[in-house]
Parts: C-alpha cells; structure tokens; sequence
C-alpha cells in the first residue's frame, strides 16, 4: 500500500529528451540536476525558497508560450522540457550582460577568484559582447563590522543573503534597500551588522555566490570555529554559549543541559 502510495505522489517529465521519475510538485531545476542534467542558475540554493530572479534556469515547456523560470516551475506528469536552445541561450547571455554591466572587471584580484559561481556561469554561458554599457554603483567596501567584510559592488541581487538571513535563520537583519536608482542589500538605516543584532552565524557568507559578503581573513593560528564565536572559543568547557542562550530564553532548560547531538544540530 504504502508503495502505490508512492507511487501515485511521483510524475513521469521528460527533459532533453530524457525521461524522469520525480517527486510530483518538486521545482524542474532540481529534478534536473539530481538526474545529472545542468541547468545554469545562480539565484537558486538547495537550502533555501525559490527566487527565479536571475533568469539563468529559464527552460522552455512544450505547449507553453515563453520561458520559465526552472526553480520555481513545479514538475507535473507528462512535461516535456528542454533546457538548451538558441533562444534559451540568447536569453541567458541578455540576463548575464545585464548583471555584468553593474559588476566590478577585476576577476582576477577578486578574494572569490576560482571558487565564484558568477565566474562559472561567465564560462559556460560566454562572455559579454559589450552590448550594454558599464556602470559604477558606487559602494564603499564596508569592513567596520566584526568577521565579516560587505562589498556592494558585486552584488548581483540574487537575493540568497536576504532569504537565509529571513528564512533559514529567522534573525531578519538583511532587507533589500535603495541608494538613489541602485538597489542593495543592507540592515535597516544602514546600520552596522553588530548594532542590528545579527548572530554573526555566517549563513549569508556562506550561501554568497560572488563574495559580496565573506568572512574577514583571520590573522591567527585559531580555527575558523574558534574566531567566529569567540565566546566559545574562551570558554573552559567550549560550550556553546549563544546557543545556550536562546536555549534557557525560549525555556527549553533540557536542551539547555547540552545533550551530546546538540552540536549536530543546522
């Protein structure tokens, strides 16, 4: 029973010519890549809500007009889709110049060089044709807050900062602001990371595809952990001190006894 169940809950699509058994409902874009088929995206994170902001997953669905957006298009029984297309591709490479025309040209002493997903998608989408003209946003790089660095000029507004910070961590301190025709991410009234009681748990760092917001580089023989959390780091025991904290204040007094798979916990 429970098998026909199963069953029943699972859709048959087809992509590039490519027939799949997938969970019913789930996005296009990762029933793709669980069935080893690329589609580029950038906005998109397995951890975190759909976006379809960057337009680099745009597949196109037969007897659908247009394009969509493979994130944050659900799999039903009987799609037929395709991900590579000479229309696809022009879409795509429009949507890359329009991101690269308000990002910095220096790749190459970029801290993200090698490991950037912006870089990636420049390789296997193509390179801008100069099309679109180039402009300056004018952000200071901000390193006045502690562990980690803000570099607005290479934001590319993927929104991935602003949903772990929202969503996946609750804490809200990141929103999406505006600075004259510029859009950006920030804390209310500009303030600094440590005045608008952010945790400093370094969600955003990590789900950034650009470097946009990354740790500071740690002059130390400390471990990463270490630095991050200091308090722990000084503490006899190494407990886990701000978790502790929001253990005893939302009275779970157990949890507060530090079972021994606390620390496995997200």
């Amino acid at each position: 029973k429970d098998v026909i169940t199963a069953r029943l809950n699972m859709a048959v699509i087809t992509i590039d010519g490519k027939k799949l058994e997938v969970p019913d409902n789930k996005n296009v874009l990762e029933c793709a890549l669980d069935a080893g088929i690329y589609i580029p995206h950038l906005c998109h994170h397995k951890d975190l809500n759909p976006l379809g902001s960057c337009r680099m997953c745009i597949v196109e669905v037969n007897g659908q007009d247009g394009v969509m957006a493979s994130c944050t298009l659900e799999a039903k029984d009987g799609m037929v889709i395709t991900t590579k297309s000479q229309k696809l591709d022009q879409l795509r490479r429009l949507a890359l110049e329009l991101l690269l025309a308000g990002h910095p040209e220096d790749c190459s002493t970029c801290p993200k060089y090698g490991n950037c997903e912006l870089q990636m998608l420049i390789q296997y989408i193509g390179p801008k044709t100069g099309r679109l003209k180039m402009r300056t946003k004018g952000f200071s790089e901000n390193e006045k807050n502690p562990l980690i660095i803000h570099d607005m000029n290479r934001c590319v507004l993927c929104g991935r900062c602003v949903r772990a910070c929202n969503e996946l961590r609750g804490v809200k301190v990141l929103h999406y602001q505006k600075k004259e025709m510029e859009t950006y991410v920030g804390t209310l009234h500009d303030r600094l990371l440590k005045d608008s009681d952010c945790r400093f748990c370094q969600a955003c760092v990590e789900v950034c595809p650009t470097g946009t917001i990354r740790d500071k580089l740690i002059n130390t023989d400390e471990t990463k952990e270490d630095a991050v959390v200091p308090c722990r780091h000084a503490c006899p025991a190494h407990t886990d001190i701000p978790r502790y904290i929001r253990y005893v204040r939302s009275g779970n007094y157990d949890a507060g006894t530090f079972p021994a798979d606390m620390y496995l916990e997200g």
